[in-house]
């Protein structure tokens, strides 16, 4: 009914994908199966999903092998051994990563194929290969990618039709796609239906009822790949790649107070609960969605939520002042002026400082020696916040426009407070409490294990032009004419 209708392509690439599923894995109908895979990979070819199209087409080239068997004329293949189908397909399948500009899933497929050459001493084919694999590289390296959006969505009501009806998903969305787009392209799709304005699991009533709801909301993937995320040395936009593919888990934070709210201090009572979605398959896959498999619900103290924020702020101070290092002097720096002023501004009217004061007070440390740890932890975060926004400074004032001088004096100014202020904080919250040890061995020293308390002076930005205009940064002793090398050092 859906392939007759007039129907949206989510819709038909929805139920050819539960097709194809059926035929592989109830009635075990090969043919079908393959027949599906190569509808399925046309969908997404004209709907210029050619990821998806890549892992779709894989399906079918993992059950070829590298056999010299005659094969039979099938779809659009001609008569030909095993091998030439397999190889002929892994070109395919490469050629769509690339479209896709998912080179990182192409690369082992070039592998693949580099080893079939090189047994077959067919050196003019390996030669090729290599060199396709080596652009993969300079691609990953060179070209721009956009992190994707991911969307849950909640399809509630009889009105739904059986695939969708009272079933949740993840969606990955199309490049530029944010929320508000994305749910008026859903609407669009499904014009009779009725958009929730909460988060909340809906009750009996919205599943049983004659209707259509639709419940939609951003969640943040929780990538798989950790290590490579850990790596110093590994750039931003590789990092960035593993970041947001080969996902299955999702996140989604709700904010609220327990107990009753500190009126001076609200962080001090801001619990989170997350709830984290675990799909069917990772994406990217052979659709754009996937069913939610399970759900899992904690709940986060207002500490750890601190070093999350705190953390995820870090990050994506990185991430974005990695994409300026090497720009042309006096471009477009907007993005990063709003982003540096942003944090500074925030945290010298509140932002980090609210954690401090919740979490460094003489009075929660002793009280909560459980959390010395974490507390050690929030500090090193801030304290790498500081270090972050120090380059950031570095290199916005190489980049900055003359007329924009202003507001960058009004940066470091800011910055200057911000650094003092935090320093002194440390140095007040880690002098005395109790059982509190001077030369660094007593009970708490894991909280001064990284950084000894410094005066607010020495943590002062240093303003000094050179020939270059370079800023040179004092941090914790350590002076550096190039913002560079600076970087790199961090």
């Amino acid at each position: 009914d859906c392939m007759k209708g007039d129907e949206t392509e989510n819709k038909k690439i929805g139920c050819t994908v539960n097709l194809l599923n059926f035929y592989k894995s109830e009635i075990n109908k090969e043919e079908m199966y393959i027949r599906y895979i190569h509808k399925l990979c046309d969908m997404h070819l004209q709907a210029e999903n050619y990821t998806e199209a890549a892992f779709t087409l894989l399906l079918y080239w993992e059950l070829l092998h590298w056999d010299e068997r005659p094969v039979k004329e099938f779809l659009h293949y001609p008569a030909q051994t095993e091998w030439h189908r397999k190889e002929g397909l892994c070109r395919k399948v490469i050629h769509y990563f690339n479209k896709g500009k998912c080179w990182e899933f192409g690369i082992p497929l070039c592998r693949e194929l580099a080893f079939q050459y090189e047994s077959l001493y067919d050196y003019q084919s390996l030669s090729w290969i290599r060199k396709m694999e080596a652009a993969y590289y300079d691609n990953i390296m060179e070209q721009q990618r956009l992190e994707p959006e991911f969307f849950r969505v909640g399809f509630y009501g009889r009105k739904f039709p059986f695939f969708l009806r009272n079933k949740e998903f993840v969606c990955r969305g199309h490049d530029y796609e944010r929320l508000e787009a994305f749910q008026q392209r859903m609407l669009g799709e499904f014009p009779q239906a009725i958009a929730m304005q909460h988060p909340n699991q809906p009750d009996e009533a919205i599943l049983q009822c004659d209707a259509q709801y639709l419940q939609i909301y951003a969640v943040t993937p929780v990538p798989e790949s950790v290590t490579v995320l850990q790596m110093d040395r590994v750039p931003d936009r590789i990092k960035s790649f593993y970041r947001v593919n080969n996902v299955r888990r999702f996140r989604y934070d709700r904010p609220f107070h327990k107990g009753p709210k500190d009126r001076d201090n609200e962080f001090k009572s801001l619990w989170i609960e997350r709830t984290t979605l675990i799909l069917t398959h990772p994406l990217p896959g052979i659709s754009r969605w996937f069913e939610v498999e399970k759900r899992e619900l904690v709940e986060v103290s207002p500490l750890e939520n601190g070093i999350s924020v705190v953390e995820n702020k870090n990050q994506e101070l990185r991430t974005l002042i990695s994409q300026y290092q090497h720009k042309q002097l006096h471009g477009n720096i907007n993005l990063l002026s709003m982003t540096l002023n942003g944090v500074i501004d925030a945290a010298v009217n509140g932002g980090i400082a609210r954690y401090q004061e919740a979490f460094f007070d003489k009075e929660y440390i002793t009280s909560h020696p459980e959390d010395t740890e974490k507390i050690t932890q929030l500090k090193d975060l801030m304290q790498e916040q500081v270090h972050i926004l120090g380059v950031g400074l570095a290199v916005h004032e190489k980049l900055v426009h003359p007329e924009m001088r202003p507001l960058h004096k009004k940066l470091i100014d800011q910055f200057q407070m911000m650094r003092s202020s935090l320093c002194h904080g440390f140095y007040v919250a880690f002098q005395g409490p109790p059982g509190f040890d001077k030369s660094g061995s007593g009970v708490n020293r894991g909280i001064l294990a990284s950084h000894n308390p410094m005066s607010p002076e020495s943590f002062k930005l240093m303003h000094r032009h050179s020939e270059v205009g370079n800023l040179l940064i004092l941090a914790d002793g350590m002076v550096v004419e190039n913002p560079e090398d600076f970087y790199r050092m961090q």
